[in-house]
């Protein structure tokens, strides 16, 4: 992009700055290297790299900016034109504006220059335009490109003479309505474009392009100057349907500056004025939409040093660096609490305020050595040491991690609606403004169907057995729209199927994956963080579970962990899943940072004695509360503790099932007499019967 080195000189002092050297040097150093340095004339034309990210720096004011900051010297303002006269009835008396899309257009502004005369731009407008490859057109197309090149506000003047009703109103596209643009091509707008209407048709493409039936002419009397704020991403697929690219949608784009609509209008409208004569209306017509939220953020100086590693950086330093670039900051002991100008549409967190303070500073100045280390290979973000911890837990447990698309349908997911409530997603999915796939158009709540899907993909292809998981983020909880991280849950999910292995020294015989492999597999997981005996499961029911085959896993603190359940024969048609599926989730954000505390025990030398205990208990009796029951009877050399069968059926009591328990018993410093285990199970056995009901 152009830039014009007499007309920076308006807004810095480029001779304080080191001249055209100078300044080429300070940009590089901000991070818009000048590609290309060329004269013209007595002036230099600078060839800058601008960064999508950096919509602000498009105009001579923006890029003068970062230079005075980058200098160390305070901008300066020429009046780029005299005062116009104003006369007459003001600007609200003669038009209004009704804005029907307040979150797509955020304002609209307006000036009216009335009785100008046919006749070129002042000279310096002209020469200024033509120097930066622009065409020269006529006094009031001047004076909006020049606004553009000088603001990096878009502007667009109105023949007012032209507008049905005198008025404008902002408004979505009526389905089938046509609008001739200023290229002379006749557009059809869909239903999703904004335009600016008059009282009955629409007479611009909103953000990118005017309308050539009320476009300024030579016999034009009369001017309407509109600039305004419209949506970035409304503006890129209007201009990506109708194939159009232009200075105004490149830069509406990426993101305007909402606060300089009424400097752009009151340069534009000096300069019609000055080179077209006329007088300008009173008043600024200033037609608010939505607000926008001021965006706020803190700096610490211990980031700050943490991330540049340069000790000598200051709070004063960033404080004052923070100020020239247009932020306002107020200091707080050792971190500064700053607001983002409207401008900087790309800062956003703590570590861009970083950026922003070591371009002021120069990153030639950073010491070129790594900063100190924590230990090797160390992980700080809490989360994501969750996170590695649990994929080694998965890993260990006999899974491969497979990784899925972020996006999906809600139809996809309302199998698993249960779940998304009981895990604290929202109610309504994010949507994506431009999805990649029509049919996924949202972004997922959980990660279940994806590792289903792939699960059903490796049996399809020749697998007997499958064992995945997936950790990743779901898009489902309630947040706010200035913290993006807070609409996210980290979760891992995983499915088995087919013949299954629970552990590696087990035979490879093919044995069928069943509910227990699965809940053994979440607390693999867990263990590292949760011991199973801390964990409470309890049935669940969801859509995409089989009935009855589901159990949701609780902390001690009742809150929602984790679910396991067989994946319900509607669901494995609907992805054609070949075998008995089993999958879980487990919530990471729930999970404790520290873990469970490591606890050492020696192992034994001695063998352990099994000892079985049969039992018929009533159905609804969960298995949770039998095994708390068993452990807390303080049974002497209990090591281990499992269910090894449940039977309902004939023989056994309606309402009541048979289940067999198995227990090992260890001695640490000898080995054990059978007479010893017989009389703790015998304890237990008379226990349960008295406690729990159950029948020997």
């Amino acid at each position: 992009m152009k830039f014009s080195l007499e007309w920076l000189d308006d807004h810095v002092d480029v001779a304080a700055a080191g001249g055209a050297a100078g300044v080429r040097r300070l940009l590089e150093q901000g991070g818009l290297p000048a590609e290309s340095v060329a004269a013209s004339g007595s002036d230099t034309i600078l060839d800058v790299e601008i960064t999508p990210n950096r919509p602000d720096a498009m105009g001579h004011r923006g890029l003068a900016r970062d230079v005075a900051a980058l200098a160390g010297i305070a901008p300066r303002e020429k009046p780029a034109a005299a005062p116009p006269p104003v006369s007459g009835e003001s600007v609200e008396q003669l038009t209004s504006v009704v804005n029907q899309v307040p979150r797509l257009c955020r304002r609209f502004g307006v000036r009216l220059v009335r009785g100008i005369r046919n006749g070129p731009a002042p000279e310096r407008v002209r020469s200024r335009l033509q120097r930066l490859g622009a065409k020269a057109i006529s006094s009031a197309v001047d004076a909006t490109n020049y606004g553009l090149w000088d603001t990096g506000q878009p502007l667009h003047a109105f023949d007012f003479d032209k507008l049905a009703g005198g008025l404008l109103i902002v408004r979505k596209a009526r389905r089938g309505e046509k609008l001739v643009t200023l290229d002379g091509v006749e557009r059809e707008l869909a239903a999703s474009d904004v335009v600016v209407a008059d009282a009955e048709r629409a007479v611009s493409l909103a953000g990118v392009m005017g309308g050539l039936d009320t476009a300024v002419t030579a016999e034009t009397k009369n001017v309407l100057l509109e600039a305004a704020w419209w949506d970035p991403v409304s503006v890129r697929r209007t201009a990506r349907r109708h194939g159009l690219h232009t200075d105004a949608s490149h830069r509406f784009e990426r993101g305007a500056d909402l606060e300089a609509i009424p400097a752009a209008l009151e340069l534009a409208a000096a300069l019609v004025v000055e080179g077209s004569g006329g007088a300008l209306a009173p008043g600024l017509l200033d037609a608010p939409g939505a607000p926008f939220r001021t965006r706020r953020t803190t700096l610490r100086l211990s980031r700050l040093r943490e991330l540049s590693g340069d000790e000598r950086l200051t709070l004063e330093f960033a404080e004052e660096a923070l100020q020239r670039l247009g932020f306002s900051v107020e200091r707080r002991g050792k971190h500064l609490n700053v607001s983002i100008p409207l401008f900087r549409v790309d800062v956003r967190r703590e570590e861009d305020l970083v950026e922003e303070v070591l371009r002021v500073w120069g990153y030639d100045r950073l010491p070129s050595r790594l900063p100190a280390a924590r230990g090797p290979g160390a992980v700080l973000e809490p989360l994501r040491v969750i996170e590695e911890r649990a994929a080694d837990a998965a890993a260990a447990a006999g899974l491969f991690e497979t990784v899925s698309f972020p996006f999906a349908a809600a139809e996809e997911e309302a199998p698993f609606h249960e779940w998304l409530e009981a895990s604290g997603a929202a109610k309504e999915y994010l949507d994506l403004a431009d999805p990649l796939d029509e049919g996924r158009r949202a972004l997922r709540q959980t990660l279940l169907p994806g590792v289903i899907e792939a699960a059903s993909r490796n049996l399809r292809h020749g697998r007997a057995g499958t064992g995945l998981f997936e950790i990743g983020r779901g898009f489902g909880r309630p947040g706010e729209a200035s913290a993006p991280e807070s609409f996210e849950t980290r979760r891992l999910a995983f499915a088995i199927a087919g013949s299954w292995r629970s552990d590696w020294s087990e035979p490879p015989a093919r044995r069928e994956a069943d509910f227990f492999d699965a809940k053994g597999i979440a607390e693999a997981i867990l263990a590292p963080f949760l011991p199973a005996e801390s964990l409470v499961w309890a049935p669940f029911s969801a859509g995409g579970f089989a009935r009855g085959r589901a159990a949701v896993a609780k902390n001690s603190a009742d809150a929602v962990v984790a679910v396991v359940g067989a994946v319900s024969d509607g669901e494995r048609e609907k992805r054609r899943v070949p075998a008995a599926a089993f999958a879980g989730e487990i919530l990471l954000d729930v999970l404790p940072a520290a873990g469970a505390p490591a606890k050492f025990r020696p192992y034994s030398e001695y063998p352990a004695i099994e000892a079985d205990l049969s039992f018929v208990q009533r159905r609804d009796l969960p298995w949770a509360e039998i095994a708390w029951f068993v452990r807390g009877q303080g049974l002497a050399h209990l090591e281990s503790l499992r269910l090894l069968d449940r039977y309902e059926g004939p023989g056994v009591g309606e309402g009541k099932i048979k289940a067999t328990i198995r227990m090992a018993f260890r001695a640490a410093d000898r080995t054990l007499e059978q007479e010893e285990v017989n009389r703790e199970v015998q304890r237990l056995a008379r226990a349960l019967a008295q406690n729990l009901g159950a029948e020997l």
